[in-house]
Protein backbone atom coordinates (compact mmCIF):
# COMPACT_ATOMS: atom_id res chain seq x y z
CA UNK A 1 0.00 0.00 0.00
CA UNK A 2 0.92 3.63 -0.59
CA UNK A 3 -0.59 7.13 -0.29
CA UNK A 4 -1.03 9.70 -3.02
CA UNK A 5 -2.58 13.12 -2.17
CA UNK A 6 -4.00 11.60 0.97
CA UNK A 7 -5.49 8.68 -0.83
CA UNK A 8 -4.54 5.17 -0.01
CA UNK A 9 -3.38 3.40 -3.14
CA UNK A 10 -2.69 -0.26 -3.50
CA UNK A 11 0.44 -1.04 -5.41
CA UNK A 12 -0.15 -3.10 -8.57
CA UNK A 13 0.92 -6.69 -8.56
CA UNK A 14 3.65 -8.05 -10.81
CA UNK A 15 1.04 -9.59 -13.06
CA UNK A 16 -0.69 -6.23 -13.41
CA UNK A 17 2.63 -4.61 -14.28
CA UNK A 18 3.27 -7.27 -16.92
CA UNK A 19 -0.18 -6.82 -18.45
CA UNK A 20 0.15 -3.04 -18.53
CA UNK A 21 3.65 -3.24 -20.08
CA UNK A 22 2.49 -5.72 -22.71
CA UNK A 23 -0.54 -3.54 -23.52
CA UNK A 24 1.69 -0.46 -23.88
CA UNK A 25 4.03 -2.38 -26.13
CA UNK A 26 1.17 -3.59 -28.31
CA UNK A 27 -0.21 -0.05 -28.50
CA UNK A 28 3.18 1.31 -29.57
CA UNK A 29 3.58 -1.39 -32.23
CA UNK A 30 0.11 -0.68 -33.59
CA UNK A 31 0.81 3.03 -33.65
CA UNK A 32 4.12 2.47 -35.40
CA UNK A 33 2.48 0.15 -37.92
CA UNK A 34 -0.01 2.88 -38.78
CA UNK A 35 2.83 5.33 -39.45
CA UNK A 36 2.18 7.49 -36.46
CA UNK A 37 4.59 10.39 -36.91
CA UNK A 38 4.73 11.27 -33.26
CA UNK A 39 5.64 7.71 -32.30
CA UNK A 40 8.35 7.57 -34.95
CA UNK A 41 9.74 10.90 -33.73
CA UNK A 42 9.84 9.65 -30.16
CA UNK A 43 11.51 6.41 -31.26
CA UNK A 44 14.09 8.29 -33.32
CA UNK A 45 14.88 10.58 -30.40
CA UNK A 46 15.31 7.60 -28.09
CA UNK A 47 17.56 5.82 -30.61
CA UNK A 48 19.66 8.94 -31.16
CA UNK A 49 20.04 9.43 -27.44
CA UNK A 50 20.87 5.78 -26.95
CA UNK A 51 23.48 5.54 -29.78
CA UNK A 52 26.38 7.13 -27.84
CA UNK A 53 25.57 4.87 -24.91
CA UNK A 54 25.68 1.85 -27.21
CA UNK A 55 29.00 2.95 -28.66
CA UNK A 56 30.39 3.56 -25.17
CA UNK A 57 29.20 0.13 -24.05
CA UNK A 58 30.79 -1.50 -27.10
CA UNK A 59 34.04 0.44 -26.75
CA UNK A 60 35.89 -1.99 -24.40
CA UNK A 61 35.16 -5.02 -26.57
CA UNK A 62 36.11 -3.03 -29.69
CA UNK A 63 39.39 -1.99 -28.09
CA UNK A 64 40.10 -5.59 -27.13
CA UNK A 65 39.39 -6.79 -30.67
CA UNK A 66 41.64 -4.07 -32.14
CA UNK A 67 44.42 -4.92 -29.69
CA UNK A 68 44.16 -8.63 -30.52
CA UNK A 69 44.24 -7.85 -34.24
CA UNK A 70 47.29 -5.61 -33.79
CA UNK A 71 49.06 -8.28 -31.73
CA UNK A 72 48.39 -10.92 -34.37
CA UNK A 73 49.59 -8.55 -37.10
CA UNK A 74 52.69 -7.63 -35.09
CA UNK A 75 53.53 -11.30 -34.49
CA UNK A 76 53.06 -12.07 -38.18
CA UNK A 77 55.28 -9.14 -39.14
CA UNK A 78 57.97 -10.28 -36.70
CA UNK A 79 57.90 -13.79 -38.15
CA UNK A 80 58.06 -12.40 -41.68
CA UNK A 81 60.92 -10.08 -40.71
CA UNK A 82 62.86 -12.97 -39.14
CA UNK A 83 62.27 -15.08 -42.25
CA UNK A 84 63.47 -12.29 -44.53
CA UNK A 85 66.56 -11.69 -42.38
CA UNK A 86 67.45 -15.39 -42.47
CA UNK A 87 66.96 -15.44 -46.23
CA UNK A 88 69.13 -12.32 -46.61
CA UNK A 89 71.91 -13.99 -44.58
CA UNK A 90 71.70 -17.12 -46.74
CA UNK A 91 71.84 -15.00 -49.89
CA UNK A 92 74.87 -13.08 -48.55
CA UNK A 93 76.69 -16.36 -47.88
CA UNK A 94 75.80 -17.65 -51.34
CA UNK A 95 76.90 -14.38 -52.95
CA UNK A 96 80.21 -14.51 -51.06
CA UNK A 97 80.79 -18.11 -52.13
CA UNK A 98 79.87 -17.27 -55.70
CA UNK A 99 82.30 -14.34 -55.75
CA UNK A 100 85.07 -16.56 -54.36
CA UNK A 101 84.29 -19.25 -56.94
CA UNK A 102 84.37 -16.69 -59.74
CA UNK A 103 87.77 -15.45 -58.59
CA UNK A 104 89.10 -19.00 -58.37
CA UNK A 105 87.71 -19.90 -61.81
CA UNK A 106 89.35 -16.80 -63.26
CA UNK A 107 92.62 -17.76 -61.55
CA UNK A 108 92.45 -21.35 -62.82
CA UNK A 109 91.67 -20.13 -66.32
CA UNK A 110 94.68 -17.82 -66.21
CA UNK A 111 96.85 -20.66 -64.88
CA UNK A 112 95.81 -22.99 -67.66
CA UNK A 113 96.28 -20.33 -70.33
CA UNK A 114 99.64 -19.27 -68.91
CA UNK A 115 100.95 -22.77 -68.25
CA UNK A 116 103.13 -22.84 -71.36
CA UNK A 117 106.71 -22.52 -70.08
CA UNK A 118 109.38 -23.31 -72.68
CA UNK A 119 111.17 -26.54 -71.83
CA UNK A 120 108.72 -27.47 -69.06
CA UNK A 121 105.48 -29.36 -68.66
CA UNK A 122 103.06 -27.74 -66.20
CA UNK A 123 100.52 -29.45 -63.95
CA UNK A 124 97.88 -28.05 -61.64
CA UNK A 125 98.15 -28.62 -57.88
CA UNK A 126 95.79 -27.61 -55.07
CA UNK A 127 97.03 -26.00 -51.86
CA UNK A 128 95.92 -28.10 -48.88
CA UNK A 129 97.57 -26.16 -46.08
CA UNK A 130 99.66 -23.06 -45.38
CA UNK A 131 102.15 -23.05 -42.51
CA UNK A 132 103.77 -19.76 -41.64
CA UNK A 133 105.96 -18.67 -38.79
CA UNK A 134 108.92 -16.39 -38.12
CA UNK A 135 111.32 -18.97 -39.55
CA UNK A 136 109.37 -20.75 -42.27
CA UNK A 137 106.89 -20.20 -45.07
CA UNK A 138 105.61 -23.52 -46.44
CA UNK A 139 102.71 -24.83 -48.53
CA UNK A 140 101.28 -28.35 -48.62
CA UNK A 141 100.09 -29.52 -52.04
CA UNK A 142 97.79 -32.40 -52.97
CA UNK A 143 100.38 -33.85 -55.37
CA UNK A 144 103.10 -36.23 -54.24
CA UNK A 145 105.36 -39.09 -55.21
CA UNK A 146 102.53 -40.93 -56.94
CA UNK A 147 102.17 -37.90 -59.21
CA UNK A 148 105.93 -37.83 -59.97
CA UNK A 149 106.58 -34.75 -57.86
CA UNK A 150 110.26 -34.48 -56.91
CA UNK A 151 112.38 -32.49 -54.47
CA UNK A 152 113.70 -29.31 -56.06
CA UNK A 153 110.73 -28.97 -58.42
CA UNK A 154 109.74 -25.42 -59.32
CA UNK A 155 106.29 -24.08 -58.32
CA UNK A 156 104.84 -20.99 -59.99
CA UNK A 157 101.62 -19.09 -60.61
CA UNK A 158 100.64 -16.78 -63.46
CA UNK A 159 102.34 -13.82 -61.76
CA UNK A 160 105.67 -15.23 -60.74
CA UNK A 161 107.70 -17.88 -58.93
CA UNK A 162 106.07 -19.30 -55.79
CA UNK A 163 108.89 -21.53 -54.55
CA UNK A 164 110.28 -25.07 -54.80
CA UNK A 165 109.35 -28.51 -53.48
CA UNK A 166 111.46 -29.45 -50.43
CA UNK A 167 109.85 -32.75 -49.37
CA UNK A 168 107.63 -35.36 -51.00
CA UNK A 169 105.25 -37.92 -49.54
CA UNK A 170 103.14 -40.47 -51.36
CA UNK A 171 100.18 -38.15 -52.03
CA UNK A 172 101.35 -34.72 -50.83
CA UNK A 173 104.38 -32.47 -51.02
CA UNK A 174 105.83 -29.48 -49.16
CA UNK A 175 106.82 -26.27 -50.92
CA UNK A 176 109.26 -23.70 -49.54
CA UNK A 177 107.92 -20.31 -50.59
CA UNK A 178 110.31 -17.63 -51.91
CA UNK A 179 109.67 -15.54 -48.78
CA UNK A 180 111.00 -18.32 -46.53
CA UNK A 181 114.29 -17.27 -44.86
CA UNK A 182 115.98 -20.36 -46.32
CA UNK A 183 114.92 -19.51 -49.87
CA UNK A 184 117.32 -18.05 -52.41
CA UNK A 185 116.48 -17.48 -56.08
CA UNK A 186 119.15 -16.49 -58.65
CA UNK A 187 117.74 -13.53 -60.59
CA UNK A 188 118.61 -11.01 -63.25
CA UNK A 189 117.38 -7.44 -63.65
CA UNK A 190 115.02 -7.02 -66.59
CA UNK A 191 116.25 -3.45 -67.03
CA UNK A 192 120.01 -3.91 -67.30
CA UNK A 193 120.83 -7.63 -66.78
CA UNK A 194 122.31 -7.16 -63.28
CA UNK A 195 122.65 -10.55 -61.60
CA UNK A 196 121.70 -11.01 -57.96
CA UNK A 197 120.07 -13.45 -55.51
CA UNK A 198 116.69 -12.79 -53.94
CA UNK A 199 116.32 -14.12 -50.40
CA UNK A 200 113.25 -14.52 -48.22
CA UNK A 201 112.86 -12.57 -45.01
CA UNK A 202 110.19 -14.64 -43.26
CA UNK A 203 107.66 -11.87 -43.87
CA UNK A 204 104.77 -12.90 -46.16
CA UNK A 205 105.30 -9.98 -48.53
CA UNK A 206 108.93 -8.99 -48.20
CA UNK A 207 112.18 -10.07 -49.90
CA UNK A 208 115.75 -8.83 -49.73
CA UNK A 209 118.55 -8.57 -52.27
CA UNK A 210 121.86 -8.50 -50.37
CA UNK A 211 125.48 -8.34 -51.45
CA UNK A 212 125.11 -5.59 -54.05
CA UNK A 213 127.70 -2.85 -53.67
CA UNK A 214 126.91 0.85 -53.61
CA UNK A 215 128.07 1.09 -57.22
CA UNK A 216 125.42 -1.37 -58.45
CA UNK A 217 122.92 0.06 -60.94
CA UNK A 218 119.66 -0.76 -59.20
CA UNK A 219 116.57 1.41 -58.73
CA UNK A 220 113.24 1.33 -57.00
CA UNK A 221 110.73 -0.33 -59.32
CA UNK A 222 113.27 -2.62 -61.01
CA UNK A 223 111.84 -6.08 -61.76
CA UNK A 224 114.01 -9.15 -61.28
CA UNK A 225 113.29 -12.42 -63.10
CA UNK A 226 114.80 -15.85 -62.56
CA UNK A 227 118.14 -16.25 -64.31
CA UNK A 228 117.96 -20.03 -64.66
CA UNK A 229 121.25 -20.50 -62.83
CA UNK A 230 121.21 -23.56 -60.61
CA UNK A 231 118.67 -25.30 -62.83
CA UNK A 232 115.77 -25.14 -60.36
CA UNK A 233 113.66 -22.38 -61.86
CA UNK A 234 112.96 -21.68 -65.54
CA UNK A 235 114.82 -18.59 -66.81
CA UNK A 236 112.92 -15.35 -67.36
CA UNK A 237 110.10 -16.00 -64.87
CA UNK A 238 109.16 -12.94 -62.69
CA UNK A 239 110.34 -13.08 -59.08
CA UNK A 240 110.44 -9.67 -57.36
CA UNK A 241 110.01 -5.91 -57.70
CA UNK A 242 112.35 -3.55 -55.83
CA UNK A 243 110.53 -1.31 -53.33
CA UNK A 244 113.44 0.49 -51.65
CA UNK A 245 117.18 1.01 -52.11
CA UNK A 246 119.11 2.41 -49.12
CA UNK A 247 122.76 3.39 -49.16
CA UNK A 248 124.74 3.70 -45.94
CA UNK A 249 128.18 5.37 -46.29
CA UNK A 250 129.46 3.20 -43.45
CA UNK A 251 128.51 -0.02 -45.25
CA UNK A 252 129.88 -1.55 -48.44
CA UNK A 253 126.58 -3.01 -49.55
CA UNK A 254 123.19 -1.54 -50.37
CA UNK A 255 120.11 -2.38 -48.33
CA UNK A 256 117.54 -3.47 -50.90
CA UNK A 257 113.95 -4.53 -50.21
CA UNK A 258 111.54 -6.06 -52.68
CA UNK A 259 108.13 -7.70 -52.87
CA UNK A 260 107.34 -11.06 -54.49
CA UNK A 261 105.42 -10.90 -57.75
CA UNK A 262 103.66 -14.24 -57.21
CA UNK A 263 100.31 -13.92 -55.41
CA UNK A 264 101.42 -15.94 -52.43
CA UNK A 265 98.47 -15.13 -50.18
CA UNK A 266 95.77 -15.61 -52.81
CA UNK A 267 93.93 -18.46 -54.52
CA UNK A 268 94.07 -22.20 -53.89
CA UNK A 269 95.97 -23.60 -56.88
CA UNK A 270 99.51 -23.35 -58.25
CA UNK A 271 101.48 -24.88 -61.12
CA UNK A 272 104.14 -27.57 -60.76
CA UNK A 273 106.78 -27.57 -63.50
CA UNK A 274 108.42 -30.72 -64.86
CA UNK A 275 111.46 -30.33 -67.15
CA UNK A 276 110.69 -32.03 -70.43
CA UNK A 277 114.14 -33.62 -70.29
CA UNK A 278 115.31 -34.32 -66.76
CA UNK A 279 119.09 -33.69 -66.52
CA UNK A 280 121.01 -36.90 -65.85
CA UNK A 281 123.22 -37.04 -62.74
CA UNK A 282 126.85 -36.07 -63.30
CA UNK A 283 128.81 -39.00 -64.69
CA UNK A 284 125.71 -41.07 -65.55
CA UNK A 285 126.26 -43.46 -68.43
CA UNK A 286 130.07 -43.61 -67.96
CA UNK A 287 131.70 -46.85 -66.83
Amino acid sequence: MGTFLGWSIKRPSNLTKLILTAAASVALMVADAHHNGEVRAVRGTILRADHPLQELAALPSSLVRDAQRDLRLNARLRRENARLRARARRLEVKASRLAALRLEVAHLTALLHGSSVPGYRAGLARILDVSSGPFSRRLTLNEGRNDRVFVGQAVVDVHGIVGQVVSVNRDTSKVMVVTDPDSGVPVVSERNGLRAIVFGTGSPDSLKIPYLTVTADIRTGDVFASSGLGGVYPPGYPVARVTSVTSNPNLAFLKIRAVPLARLAYHTHVLLLWPRKRPEPHGAGHG
